[in-house]
């Protein structure tokens, strides 16, 4: 999975988008 990030074939949003429409709970982008 590393390797989508890395090469930018996706990015860390899109992954969170997609798992919150999946209803998954995920903190929201530059939370700390």
């Amino acid at each position: 999975a590393a390797s989508l990030f890395h090469f930018g074939e996706a990015t860390i949003a899109d992954a969170k988008r997609a798992l919150a429409q999946a209803g998954v709970t995920v903190r929201p982008a530059g939370a700390t």
